[in-house]
């Protein structure tokens, strides 16, 4: 990130927050089952950091993502408003990172073939107050909403640069997709309160320490990402093997959960191509 616009971040990450407080578009309903699809080392990398990978904005796909809709310029434009460069927006949305999941009651065929580059992989299932609960990483608050998918030529986006992030084209509604989102300056204040009077930390140390917390937000491990701490036990309810896998990597996939502390018995392959009939 560019930390010449380290101020102005802040000041979108502000407004997005107020945004967010008050909106029920938001809002998850629920306990919905989500999954997270994975390769192999992505998983090992899952375990022996005890962390969840963020990507920037900046590594995403589709080049509409994050960005205003044909619906919003024309609405600038109409309203003589200034719009805001793609440049500036993709500079400021650098302070972020986010972690998409996949929302089903059951596995998707379609997501296994969309994440795996091999037969071998593996998918997280879990819910999604594990999934929030399981994050200990106290330099920031986690944002979470369901994408929107809209027809970015007749529907709007939002004003918001980092509010754009939870918009997506239609053509990517099959990923019925949950969003997490982190922005470096966005610590969760209530949270580390309740935390800071468990621990005993005097009162007058409370506001240093949150300052101290903030900076750190600015921190990204990696320049395409963040690694964000987590609970394991917490976060894996199980751990999906790829129906194409062989029993040699399940086993693997076993001994590595074993090794990293969790429990073999999370494993369990997939059976999405067994054959039921006779």
């Amino acid at each position: 990130m560019d930390l010449s616009y380290k101020y102005k971040a802040y000041k979108h990450a502000m407004d997005f927050e107020s945004i967010y407080d008050y909106s029920d578009h938001y809002k998850v309903r629920g306990n919905p089952t989500v999954w997270r699809y994975m390769s192999f080392y992505k998983f090992e990398s899952l375990l022996k950091n005890k962390a969840l990978f963020f990507a920037k904005p900046s590594t995403f796909v589709d080049p509409l993502e994050g960005s205003y809709s044909m619906w919003d310029i024309k609405e600038f434009m109409e309203d003589n408003e200034p719009l805001t460069s793609r440049e500036y927006m993709r500079k400021i949305q650098e302070f972020s990172a986010v972690s998409c999941w996949h929302m089903n009651e059951y596995e998707s065929a379609a997501m296994w073939d969309l994440y795996l580059d091999s037969n071998d992989g593996v998918a997280i299932k879990t819910d999604y107050k594990s999934l929030i609960n399981s994050i200990e990483d106290l330099r920031y608050r986690v944002f979470s909403a369901k994408v929107q998918y809209i027809d970015f030529h007749n529907e709007m986006t939002s004003r918001n640069i980092f509010d754009t992030l939870f918009y997506k084209r239609k053509s990517f509604s099959y990923e019925n997709e949950l969003r997490l989102l982190i922005i470096a300056s966005r610590i969760d204040e209530k949270l580390l309160e309740v935390i800071f009077e468990a621990q005993g930390l005097p009162y007058y140390e409370w506001e240093e320490r949150m300052d101290e917390l903030e900076e750190q937000s600015y921190n990204f491990s990696h320049n395409t990402g963040n690694l964000v701490a987590c609970n394991l036990d917490t976060l894996i309810g199980e751990i999906y093997v790829s129906p194409k896998s062989s029993k040699a990597f399940v086993d693997e996939i076993r001994d590595m959960v074993k090794q990293y502390g969790l429990s073999h018995k999370k494993v369990v392959q997939s059976d999405l191509y067994k054959d039921y009939v006779y």
